[in-house]
């Protein structure tokens, strides 16, 4: 249970919020983001393909992030007219020995992104193709197991257990340890940053998120009779920016960045927004990934900033700098 001076406090963090929300939640700011990948396709299966690769992908420096999706678009590309051609042309689990399956090994023998290889992605990709032939969609797979009063936490988990039952079923030699840094749950605590950040693309619409497995999508058609992701039931994806932000503002006391965490700085933002309480995610991220919120106290920057009141670093770091002027 929260207290009231909390909750009234959280009230008034999201009057900022929305602010910030206003400032840097724009379709323009989407070339700092993998996001924008996905909007290079109108076709919404192509769309699940890429917003799974770029999600996936997305850790390490914003340009390394770039660079390495617009490379396995590229070899895409060159296997096929189009991401969802590919997925097709695999034929789910059954077509890993297939000529068209080691075609794909081949274009993808050379990549690399930091932990990953171009084979941990050709596994994905028969994974992917799997829950296309099971279920329609990804996102058909992953609203079997969505409660509707619930967040995604089971959903997400059960998502990901079929999966890596699926790799077990291939082989023990079908998938480098590697692999595994893609498939991240909730049920090890894991803050599963890069797997709620594909959620809250699929699960909002609106100028910057596609709303992929939302009612109404173009993939409605393979979801479960009554079922679709919704914002409430987002959790925010947390990383270093997101995370360093929140331990600011006050909305997690946990130091360690797990899944733990990510659900009270949800629970704590759905004061500010019931309905939709990762809303606050991209403008939040931004000011880490566009270096506004610097790791120390900046007066030229720190003064200026709406969250300034609700910052305890800022606001700490300024009376420290106070008293130094006053001895």
């Amino acid at each position: 249970m929260q207290s009231a001076r909390l909750t009234s406090r959280l009230v008034q963090l999201g009057g900022f919020l929305n602010e910030l929300q206003t400032q840097y939640h724009r379709r323009n700011l989407l070339d700092s983001d993998p996001l924008e990948y996905v909007y290079h396709y109108s076709n919404p299966w192509d769309q699940e393909v890429v917003a799974l690769v770029a999600a996936l992908l997305a850790y390490g420096n914003v340009k390394q992030v770039r660079k390495s999706v617009s490379d396995v678009l590229a070899r895409i590309g060159r296997v096929a007219e189009s991401p969802s051609e590919m997925i097709r042309n695999l034929q789910g689990l059954g077509g890993r020995k297939s000529p068209y399956s080691k075609q794909v090994s081949r274009e993808f023998e050379t990549f690399v992104h930091r932990f990953n290889r171009g084979p941990d992605f050709v596994v994905l990709f028969h994974l992917i193709s799997e829950s296309w032939i099971r279920s329609g969609s990804v996102g058909g797979h992953f609203l079997q197991n969505l409660e509707p009063e619930g967040n995604i936490s089971e959903a997400l988990s059960l998502l990901i257990a079929d999966w890596r039952s699926w790799v077990k079923d291939m082989g023990p030699k079908s998938a480098a340890k590697s692999f595994q840094y893609l498939l991240t749950s909730p049920a090890d605590g894991s803050s599963c940053k890069r797997w709620c950040m594909l959620l809250r693309w699929m699960g909002r619409k609106d100028e910057l998120d596609p709303g992929l497995w939302c009612q109404g999508s173009g993939l409605s058609g393979t979801f479960p009779d009554g079922r679709s992701l919704r914002a409430s039931q987002l959790i925010l994806p947390l990383d270093t920016h997101t995370g360093r932000i929140s331990q600011y503002l006050g909305l997690t006391q946990r130091k360690t960045l797990d899944w733990k965490a990510a659900l009270e700085i949800t629970q704590n933002l759905s004061v500010c927004d019931p309905q939709d309480p990762t809303r606050y995610d991209f403008s939040l991220s931004r000011l880490g990934i566009l270096d506004v919120c610097k790791r120390k106290y900046r007066v030229e920057i720190c003064t200026h900033c709406q969250l300034l009141t609700h910052c305890k670093f800022a606001l700490k770091s300024h009376q420290k700098s106070k008293k130094k002027k006053t001895k």
